[in-house]
């Protein structure tokens, strides 16, 4: 189950006041929150036709293909690749898919608003604390994959040999590239100098383009 397009799908098909929230409907997903509440399974329930007493007792990762089809406004839907790779904005956990695992679906006013197009992007998961006065634990980050030329004071996703990482980019003067965490309490999540002849270590995959949930 897709957390986003659950989410989406609750906003297209009820008024706000049933309105799930995307980070919760993950942390449910995700058996983070053990015993959820009744105001917060309610509209999922009636979403899928089930009894709230049998969406506990069911593992929603598997429902995806239960979701009734998300009605169209008339402006035009597309999707967005969803992977279960989570980009660490923390230390760094290596969790990489090759196949996606669900779909975004936006609407088309979304993909003029970026100049982007649905096949160019992919979301990922935002993991720990390191980007916290933008991007949250938990959020669901859009990425641009044709950009992948690393720019000064952008955000990318790059493949470290650490992992997959969620991160600004800084140059300095002798070529050095600074992985750059926004949050200020830098003694646990510090910045991470990346040397010219140590470049070739990292493989961008892709410039953020949006944020969502959190």
């Amino acid at each position: 189950m897709n957390p986003t397009s659950l989410a989406t799908a609750l906003e297209k098909f009820f008024p706000e006041d049933k309105w799930v929230p995307q980070a919760t409907i993950f942390r449910i997903v995700e058996g983070i929150t053990k015993d959820p509440r009744t105001s917060s399974l309610a509209p999922i329930a009636e979403y899928f036709g089930v009894n709230i007493s049998d969406l506990r007792t069911k593992d929603l990762r598997g429902m995806e293909e239960d979701m009734p089809r998300i009605p169209d406004d008339g402006g035009g839907i597309a999707c967005i690749n969803y992977y279960s790779a989570k980009g660490s904005c923390g230390g760094g956990a290596h969790n990489e898919d090759a196949e996606p695992k669900g779909q975004l679906i936006k609407e088309a006013s979304f993909f003029k608003k970026y100049n982007v197009k649905p096949e160019n992007l992919a979301a990922i998961y935002a993991d720990g604390s390191s980007m916290a006065d933008f991007i949250v634990d938990g959020d669901m980050v859009i990425i641009d994959k044709t950009k992948t030329e690393p720019q000064s004071g952008k955000i990318f996703a790059i493949q470290h040999p650490d992992g997959l990482r969620i991160k600004q980019l800084r140059r300095e003067i002798d070529g050095t590239w600074v992985l750059e965490s926004r949050n200020p309490d830098k003694r646990n999540y510090p910045d991470e100098r990346i040397t010219p002849e140590n470049v070739g270590l990292l493989k961008i995959l892709g410039r953020f383009v949006y944020r969502q949930g959190g």
